[in-house]
């Protein structure tokens, strides 16, 4: 991209029209040594007393320069663990663990004060943003998410969530001091600790003194299957609205215990590139979700250039990527009212590389995303009393917006495969989603629903925007669309469900899935036993058998039993 055409991106997006300035300079940095020069690096708005002595840095801790060696996930667990013992600010979960049996954490950081109270912030907020709830008060916290590393060979993201740990944890600064009261920050220092692992192993392995900047050696060309995945090559940048894997299933978990005002996902993309932060082009933007929405990117972009255009970095806005799908980290935060940001910084995938504006270095790379983790928080705090609003103000108009759907009710559940049909069930409660059991027969479209074996979803709640994306069908793009165009979950898996033009009778609100009881009906020395195959989990059953040496025969006519 060209200077020129960076600057009218961002003059687009600047509502006082005052035109960003954007440098070249910058690029080409090599990593400090000494972690004194560590911290004027990354941090060059600090002051030398500004970090508390006590609270050591990443490098001290590591024993290596931030950017000098790619920090293994369990590293990143020990120096994050380690501040929450040093610091009455930060608190630190294990919400779960991956499939190679890494830790998941959630990571909190505020005021000591804030700290002490967290329950009550926690509960308030989420109170906040119900329609019948209490409003926010004037002094409730803004809650930042700050979630990283979702695919784990873009790699700069955790090593910035080290670094921006450190500052608010250690930071002195009066500026640091009142984001503390005035936030909760919310972090995920690594979505996908098993691909960043990957990652990191073969960056470690394959690097040289002095580095290599050849595109084509070694170090940058990560064989398959790299490290963009999860341990099962499932990209969890996707699978927020489906929730297949266990790493998100946390996630979501941890995500609605706060349902941030403002959240950052951090990637990478190609090294020839320079940064990318929201707003996205407007044919990419969701019909479900109101204009203040969108309008918000806009805000938000303000103090995103602002950080960069203090570093000199190169960056762009408005030409890629989307903000309409919830299946992304970056928009599901967007379908509860909070402010959804994909930020993309361009890749060393080592420790430099050659590219069209330079040799791209690592620490380079790290600095751009810590600036703009920091920036916006900044900007959090900045606009509090207007996100706040937007977020009770999101969910009002969700419910009113559920209430003027063609569909009062959706109704789901199928008699013959009880395995999809809890399976959904959960999926809804995972989201958060009202669901109620259906108490009388409906039959719509020629399909009948029976009471014991179906469900009932009224459009009419403050989820009903995540509701639409689960049941009913994908609404139209106003033209090119990055990634995900089609993400309804009940068309995608066969599920029986229909629209309803009224709320059938129901029965109280479901809180949690039934367990799924296997058993045998009928004698049990019987001649044979038939398995239905239009269950879920059938092949569940199937592979069961065949573990236990059983002899199972395929049926290829009807029968009745």
């Amino acid at each position: 991209m060209s200077v020129q055409h960076a600057r009218s991106s961002i003059r687009r997006i600047l509502a006082n029209g005052a035109a960003a300035a954007i440098l070249l300079g910058g690029v080409a940095l090599t990593a400090p040594a000494p972690a004194l020069a560590q911290s004027a690096y990354f941090f060059p708005q600090a002051a030398a007393g500004d970090f508390d002595p006590a609270i050591p840095t990443p490098e001290a801790f590591l024993g290596y320069p931030i950017g000098t060696h790619y920090t293994r996930h369990d590293r990143i667990v020990d120096y994050l663990r380690e501040l929450a013992r040093l610091s009455d600010r930060v608190t630190v979960e294990e919400i779960g663990r991956s499939y190679e049996e890494r830790p998941l954490l959630s990571m909190v950081i505020t005021s000591g004060a804030n700290q002490g109270r967290i329950d009550q912030i926690q509960r308030a907020h989420i109170a906040a943003g119900d329609p019948g709830g209490p409003a926010a008060t004037a002094d409730a916290p803004v809650v930042v998410g700050l979630f990283y590393s979702v695919h784990g060979n873009e790699t700069s993201s955790g090593e910035a969530a080290l670094l921006t740990a450190y500052y608010l944890a250690a930071g002195r600064s009066p500026e640091v001091l009142d984001w503390l009261d005035k936030a909760v920050v919310v972090i995920d220092p690594a979505q996908n600790p098993d691909g960043r692992d990957r990652a990191a192993n073969w960056h470690n392995a394959w690097k040289n003194q002095p580095a290599v900047s050849d595109p084509l050696d070694k170090e940058h060309v990560e064989a398959w299957p790299a490290g963009r995945t999860n341990h099962y090559f499932t990209d969890l940048n996707r699978d927020w609205l489906a929730v297949t894997q266990k790493e998100t299933r946390a996630k979501l978990e941890a995500f609605h215990r706060w349902r941030p005002n403002i959240q950052i996902d951090f990637h990478e993309m190609g090294a020839g590139s320079t940064y990318y932060f929201e707003p996205s082009p407007a044919s990419m933007e969701s019909p479900l979700l109101p204009r203040a929405s969108y309008e918000w990117n806009v805000t938000l972009a303000r103090y995103h250039a602002h950080a960069l255009d203090s570093l000199g970095s190169l960056y762009y806005t408005r030409e890629t990527f989307d903000n309409f799908s919830p299946v992304y980290g970056s928009t599901y935060p967007d379908f509860h009212g909070g402010v959804g940001v994909t930020v993309e910084q361009a890749s060393s995938r080592g420790l430099v590389q050659d590219t069209a504006n330079g040799p791209l270095t690592f620490p380079f790379t790290i600095r751009n995303q810590t600036n703009v983790g920091l920036a916006t928080i900044r900007g959090a705090v900045a606009e509090r009393a207007g996100l706040q609003a937007f977020q009770r103000d999101f969910f009002r108009s969700a419910v009113e917006q559920g209430r003027r759907h063609s569909s009062q009710a959706f109704v789901f559940g199928d008699a013959a495969d009880p395995g999809l049909t809890r399976q959904t069930l959960d999926l809804l409660l995972t989201h958060h989603i009202q669901v109620h059991p259906l108490t009388e027969r409906v039959t719509q479209n020629g399909r009948a629903y029976e009471p014991g074996s179906a469900y009932v979803v009224p459009s009419a709640q403050p989820q009903f925007r995540l509701v639409h994306s689960i049941f009913d069908r994908t609404p139209p793009t106003k033209g090119s669309v990055y990634g995900s165009t089609s993400y309804s979950v009940a068309l995608a898996y066969g599920l029986k469900s229909d629209g309803l033009r009224r709320v059938p009778a129901h029965g109280s609100a479901v809180t949690e899935a039934p367990v799924a009881n296997g058993g045998v009906s009928g004698p049990q020395d019987a001649y044979a036993y038939v398995v239905d195959w239009r269950d879920l989990n059938a092949p569940r059953v199937l592979a069961a058998l065949l573990r236990q040496d059983v002899r199972v025969r395929a049926a290829f006519e009807p029968l009745t039993a």
